[in-house]
């Protein structure tokens, strides 16, 4: 991976989606990690990468899901709900976001 220019987080979140789309509880990297620290740690790289096209993010109310059926999340819609600690849990309430790796950030793999 040409990493030289993404930080740890976009690192963490790009790696996993090469065969995306994923629910974000499955960026999890390991179980020790509370499903907090896994919004504090990974959303900013999130909110980095599609801002950046990089990875698309779609909120959907049940998964798994066709990906055209879910809301495209951006801007602030996006930097509000990716930093909730529900959204990354495996048992999300009523919403859960999505990640999808795009063109350009296949290219970075």
């Amino acid at each position: 991976m040409s990493d030289e220019w993404l930080d740890n987080a976009e690192v963490l979140v790009l790696q996993p989606l090469e065969d995306s789309p994923l629910p974000l509880w499955e960026l999890r990297w390991h179980e020790v990690t509370t499903v907090q620290q896994l919004a504090d740690i990974l959303a900013p790289g999130l909110i980095s990468l599609a801002t950046r096209g990089f990875v698309e993010v779609r909120r959907f109310h049940n998964w798994p899901a066709q990906w055209d059926e879910g809301l495209p999340l951006t801007g602030d819609d996006l930097a509000r709900e990716s930093t909730r600690a529900a959204v990354w849990s495996d048992s999300p309430e009523g919403v859960v976001l999505a990640a999808h790796i795009t063109e350009a950030g296949r290219r970075l793999l």
